[in-house]
């Protein structure tokens, strides 16, 4: 043993400082460091696409014989700008944070003409062309996570226009009283407020129902939207909005199975895939995360929320080929009856994104421990073991395709998936605690 690890040990035993105090220094913590930049790059790359108008966001680059998802998703594009815009937050004023502050102008003009667009569903419209029309094949309609995720991810926009002391561009552009409403974040809530009690398709698409992810971002969008019309003096709005978020929270308990001992993901089933028997879902995990609010509500020291979590890791740890070597961490897949397979419908991988989650959601219970003064030195320990997964498998430059082969290991399916750059800037927000 090292000297340096020996007097670490000390403190650590013998002075009360927990050993997460020195997270800072795992060689997880320290990729993400040095390669936030690069996430950033690569999600700026899938933004405004040369053969679509400003402000589409696509899912994924387009490369032949993978998987086309040069489409403007509602749900990828809303998680990927509300990355965006703690990254934002975090950049001193230059080039960057211009190119950003374009950025955002453009994906807000983009979501308001999808938003006012001739299509199949209202707002739950899922996937839009890049050139900003409709797509009017089957697919699954609505998804009402979308609208929710959007009007999440323009509530933030405002927020930051706020405290640079933009007000008028926010009541110009993003939010205003009128009814019916006319600008996006108000068009969004009202949709939501009047339509989350209907089924919708889930996060995969696969399944239509009442689904834990989209009642956990709706609720959230509807909380933050209460507080934006309340600055905003539209007071009416703002109760409304809350006390429709607090209905959604007792839909929300309706989820917790005791007899399988875990929040699952679908209720009141109504159409779509059949197999999914276990009802044990990523899509729970990012629910957590895209819905959390830091407010108490199932918060990650909830036992609910801890069970779920280890049964997740838990089931895909036996489950997969490749997470049966030495490699820290466990490759997380959607759920173990998944069958899509990216190219193909022979059986489900682990998906990097779905990793992330796990890394991200043991960071933000480290640091809600931290807070309440218990030792977390184990939860940051799994954590960083989660990035390293999510590293060991990516492309020798860092970059993630949608999915991990269950049995090699090697990246596959949709090449450069955005949502996955996004997961990695959120992983890497929940560290900067760590580092202060």
């Amino acid at each position: 043993m090292s000297t340096t690890t020996r007097i670490l040990l000390f403190l650590c035993i013998f002075c009360c400082i927990p050993f997460s105090a020195f997270a800072k220094h795992s060689d997880a913590i320290e990729w993400l460091d040095a390669n936030t930049e690069f996430f950033h790059q690569k999600i700026l790359a899938n933004l405004s696409p040369a053969d679509g108008l400003p402000g589409a966001v696509i899912a994924a680059r387009k490369v032949e014989h993978e998987p086309d998802y040069h489409y403007h998703w509602v749900r990828d594009a809303g998680i990927t700008m509300i990355a965006l815009n703690d990254r934002y937050q975090s950049l001193p004023d230059g080039h960057n944070k211009q190119q950003l502050r374009h950025a955002f102008f453009d994906y807000l003009d983009f979501s308001a003409r999808i938003q006012n667009t001739n299509k199949l569903t209202d707002l739950g419209e899922p996937k839009f062309y890049v050139n900003g029309e409709a797509y009017f094949h089957p697919w699954g309609r609505p998804q009402n996570d979308g609208p929710a995720l959007r009007a999440i991810s323009l509530i933030h926009w405002a927020n930051n226009l706020l405290a640079e002391g933009d007000e008028a561009i926010v009541r110009h552009r993003l939010y205003d009283a009128a009814l019916p409403a006319t600008l996006p974040i108000k068009k969004d809530l009202e949709y939501l407020s009047h339509h989350w009690r209907e089924p919708s398709f889930d996060i995969w698409e696969e399944v239509q129902g009442t689904h834990f992810y989209t009642l956990m971002v709706i609720r959230r969008a509807l909380l933050e939207g209460a507080i934006l019309a309340r600055r905003l003096d539209d007071q009416g709005a703002a109760e409304w909005y809350h006390s429709q978020a607090k209905q959604v929270e007792l839909a929300i308990q309706s989820f917790w199975n005791e007899e399988k001992g875990y929040l699952t993901a679908t209720i009141n089933r109504v159409s779509g895939i059949d197999y999914k028997q276990s009802n044990l879902d990523s899509a729970v995990l990012l629910g957590l995360l895209h819905g959390g609010m830091d407010d108490g509500f199932l918060a990650w020291d909830n036992p609910k929320v801890i069970a779920t979590l280890r049964k997740l890791r838990a089931t895909f740890a036996a489950l997969y080929p490749v997470n049966q070597d030495k490699t820290p961490g466990v490759a997380i897949g959607r759920y173990p009856e998944d069958r899509y397979g990216g190219n193909d419908f022979t059986g489900g991988n682990p998906w990097p994104l779905c990793t992330l989650a796990m890394a991200e959601a043991s960071y933000a219970y480290a640091a809600l421990l931290q807070r309440h003064q218990q030792p977390y030195a184990s939860i940051i320990h799994q954590a960083n073991s989660d990035v390293k997964r999510a590293r060991h498998h990516a492309h020798p430059d860092g970059s993630m395709d949608e999915q991990i082969d269950r049995d090699s290991g090697e990246m596959k399916s949709a090449r450069d998936l955005t949502w996955n750059y996004a997961a990695l800037l959120t992983t890497h927000q929940r560290t900067l605690v760590f580092q202060q």
